[in-house]
């Protein structure tokens, strides 16, 4: 059924199908109820005499997780614990919380590590204790804070790692190396709502601390599949904030503050020693398989803000980025990086068969923002030629990309300074390139721009040239950690053909039409479903068009 306004409008009453954005993915019980029969400790508790009831509780969270029956909820009195060893989750479906209303700290200095190099942390969840949760908890000092376990070097047929893991809503800081470490196969795991910093305190006084040399990132997953990390706050890291390598598919890096981080921000892959791939299901060595990075704020960091290494069908998307190797001390050491960068993956050095490029990466509707004491680089693909001594010598190029990215809508800009675009590789070289000139040289990056884009309080846009160009809706930090995205704003479907604009949302709402400079072409009430504009006479015409539930497109009629 149609009904005509005008002639310009009508609608179509029938509801559509429809795509929601990401926003506040997965369910997320805020209130943390302590359920009936949950099993308590508490500092003040007695581990002879407990029941694990609340007037009887445990003093030791170790002799509490012995005690109980697998699915069981540990609950968390107030205070600070401090167990001499880690606190070892071995059995499956196990939470892990503070009390509702009360603040538990778990503890585990450095120091308790033996010289030997043993690996003691803080919370260790075994490679069977599959469906643990950690809810609400501090978690500080260890080895790593965090470290969730496999089987990959157990010689046995069964490699797996614990997986269907969530950590959400903690606080997560002051490890010796990594916050969080996610081992070979440690597959289905979310990490969200946290706040994640200061890693990597054994390097605090090495001078190459401040270079983001020394490897302790706030979030380090190798050849964990289909990891969520969203919602988080993770800054002053002492390498990069969150990384998936080592062949880690579907991972999925969304709606994060990621800041003050002496190497990079965001990384899909990196480098990562051969024996950590399953080279059945990749025997390519790809360091990354379909990662997606979208609606992430990365600020200040010593190296690139976003990198691919060696990826394959990799997607960044509605991202912002400011101020990328402004942080540390890293370009004093020679390290120089680009808001994007497209970087190497060596295998440390030992694998010449295991060194891909990164292949079909799509990257569109970003912001990098630089202040004038950058160099200038926007984006950068590297190239090198290594000499490997092992078992003989010869030559081995190593590549940044193969063929060219798939690029567009991006918004480039450095204060006082024409953007740079570099090419390393000696077949495609483009040494400092302007914008046109990358687009002629990649056959792409359509749509893109070097303009302020006038970054408000929120680090939104509001220029009107970028629209639909990074956050899409704003991350707040919450008064307690992580990100609060308020409603997750709609991904509206609007597409022109022959002359007719489509927009698909499901619910009432004012749609607005407007020009680039602002001037208004058409306002109106759209139903649920979908609406139908016949706009013809704006032909050659770049318009923007608002819902009032709060997406915005930017649409050329043809």
């Amino acid at each position: 059924m149609k009904t005509h306004l005008s002639l310009l409008l009508f609608f179509v009453a029938t509801l559509s199908a429809y795509t929601q954005s990401s926003g506040n993915v997965g369910p997320r019980t805020k209130s943390y109820d302590d359920p009936a029969g949950g099993i308590y400790v508490s500092t003040t508790g007695n581990d002879a005499t407990a029941d694990g009831s609340i007037d009887k509780p445990y003093k030791s969270i170790n002799t509490a997780l012995a005690s109980a029956p697998e699915g069981s909820t540990i609950i968390l009195r107030g205070g600070y614990y401090d167990e001499k060893n880690n606190v070892r989750i071995s059995k499956p479906n196990m939470t892990l919380k503070s009390a509702k209303g009360e603040w538990a700290v778990l503890y585990l200095p450095f120091e308790s590590d033996p010289s030997s190099g043993k690996q003691t942390s803080t919370i260790r969840i075994d490679p069977n204790a599959h469906y643990a949760k950690l809810q609400t908890l501090e978690i500080t000092g260890g080895f790593y804070a965090v470290c969730l376990d496999t089987k990959w070097d157990w010689e046995q047929p069964d490699r797996s790692g614990v997986s269907n893991v969530i950590i959400e809503d903690c606080i997560i800081h002051d490890s010796r190396n990594d916050g969080i470490k996610v081992k070979p196969l440690c597959n289905n795991i979310t990490i969200r709502y946290n706040e994640i910093y200061n890693s990597g305190r054994e390097h605090i006084a090495k001078p190459l601390f401040t270079t983001g040399q020394e490897n302790s990132e706030g979030i380090d997953n190798v050849n964990g599949n289909d990891m969520h990390v969203h919602n988080n706050y993770i800054h002053d890291i002492c390498s990069n904030g969150v990384y998936a390598k080592g062949g880690a598919i579907g991972t999925v890096i969304e709606n994060n503050i990621v800041e003050r981080t002496y190497a990079a921000g965001i990384l899909l892959g990196f480098d990562t020693s051969p024996q950590y791939f399953d080279t059945i299901v990749n025997p390519e060595y790809y360091e990354n398989r379909e990662g997606i990075v979208r609606n992430n704020l990365v600020k200040n960091t010593g190296w690139e803000g976003i990198g691919l290494y060696a990826s394959k069908d990799a997607e960044v998307y509605n991202n912002t980025i400011v101020n990328a190797q402004e942080y540390g001390t890293a370009t004093v050491a020679g390290i120089v990086r680009s808001p994007i960068y497209f970087g190497i993956a060596t295998q440390d050095w030992k694998n010449p068969k295991g060194c891909p490029a990164n292949i079909n990466p799509n990257i569109h509707n970003n912001i990098s923002v630089q202040p004038n004491t950058f160099n200038n680089r926007m984006v950068e693909i590297r190239f090198t030629t290594i000499l490997l001594n092992h078992p003989y010598n010869y030559n081995i190029d190593i590549s940044g990309l193969s063929g060219n990215p798939t690029m567009n809508n991006n918004c480039y800009f450095i204060e006082g300074k024409d953007a740079a675009f570099r090419d390393n590789r000696p077949t495609s070289l483009l040494n400092n390139g302007t914008l046109s000139q990358w687009q002629s040289h990649i056959s792409g990056d359509a749509g893109s721009i070097e303009a302020n884009p006038t970054l408000n309080a929120n680090y939104m846009p509001t220029n009107i040239n970028c629209v639909e160009m990074g956050l899409l809706y704003p991350l707040i930090l919450n008064n307690t950690v992580g990100i609060c995205c308020h409603t997750p704003i709609p991904e509206a479907i609007a597409y022109i053909n022959n002359g007719v604009l489509y927009i698909q949302t499901p619910e009432q709402e004012t749609i607005e039409l407007s020009s680039m400079i602002g001037q208004s072409l058409l306002r109106l009430q759209k139903p649920e479903g979908e609406v139908s504009i016949n706009i013809l006479h704006l032909k050659n015409t770049m318009i923007i068009i608002r819902g009032s539930s709060g997406w915005v497109k930017k649409l050329f009629v043809q």
